[in-house]
């Protein structure tokens, strides 16, 4: 028998990629907000306010959101402690890391980059509606829904002309994507992007539902509720009528929902027409932020 480990794609991309100092870049003053909003409610607007000024992008864009439609109450936010208070804690922890993700990669993909970002945060917003719904972790379910494709990054910074074969095989095919992936770099974007999430120290319920989102009925009974919801957040974003710039669902699937969603859907008992509706609150609240 021999003792030679088995290679790990995804792990070698990731060494790779670190050496050369190609990784996405997560912020230490994120990493503390995040620690500090997550697990002490009793974190004053101070703190927040002197984790948050320690990158004046984000600064800039969440005074930003306060005058926008969602949140304004009229009268001009000029204060980060004042648009702080008036977002709210948890929502300013999800905004910034959607921030984030805006600027959070290093080299230009060989996709459109505009159309992934507003993919990702539109998908963000329909997970946490959707969480709020069904009484899950609203929070966790935006983050999953917003990083889940990160590792499409990854792979397309790892060699750009691999990923254009990609590309070509997917055909725009959302469904084709990760067989392409796997027969090009022998492993797929879910898998990539949950290892750098574990990387970066993110909820295991995050990484989960990241890792299973393309075959959520795959993932252990305790992560399928995130891992199904992932996958609905995703489908959703499609069934609006937004790509990612890689992939869509087929014309077949936005006429007649597929076999797979009407199975995530029934996995929580969720009726196609509320599903559609929460997917249009999601649309309003982000033209709303002018995010």
């Amino acid at each position: 028998m021999s003792n030679v480990a088995t290679p790990n794609p995804s792990k070698e991309i990731l060494e790779r990629l670190k050496s050369l100092d190609a990784l996405p870049h997560f912020p230490e003053a994120l990493m503390k907000l995040e620690r500090a909003i997550a697990s002490d409610s009793n974190i004053s607007v101070d703190d927040i306010v002197s984790l948050v000024a320690q990158d004046p992008r984000m600064v800039t864009r969440l005074i930003e959101l306060a005058n926008s439609a969602r949140y304004s109450m009229g009268n001009k936010v000029t204060a980060l402690s004042d648009a702080i208070v008036l977002i709210g804690y948890q929502e300013v922890r999800l905004m910034a890391h959607a921030i984030n993700y805006q600027s959070t990669v290093k080299r230009k993909p060989p996709f459109s980059d505009k159309h992934f970002l507003k993919h990702a945060f539109l998908s963000g917003l329909v997970a946490q509606n959707l969480a709020k719904f069904l009484k899950l972790d609203s929070g966790e379910a935006f983050l999953a829904s917003l990083l889940r494709d990160i590792g499409i990054y990854l792979l397309a910074t790892e060699d750009r002309d691999k990923y254009l074969e990609v590309i070509k095989l997917t055909d725009y095919d959302i469904s084709k994507l990760p067989m392409a992936e796997n027969k090009i770099f022998n492993t797929y974007h879910p898998l990539m992007s949950a290892r750098l999430l574990q990387q970066w120290g993110f909820p295991v319920e995050v990484v989960m539902g990241v890792a299973f989102h393309h075959n959520p009925g795959k993932a252990d009974d305790a992560f399928k509720p995130i891992a199904h919801l992932t996958f609905l957040s995703e489908q959703g974003v499609f069934r609006l009528g937004f790509d990612n710039g890689i992939a869509d669902i087929n014309d077949e699937d936005r006429e007649e929902p597929s076999a797979l969603l009407l199975k995530s859907l029934d996995y929580f008992k969720l009726p196609l027409e509320k599903y559609d509706e929460l997917l249009q609150v999601a649309l309003n609240d982000a033209e709303a932020m002018n995010f």
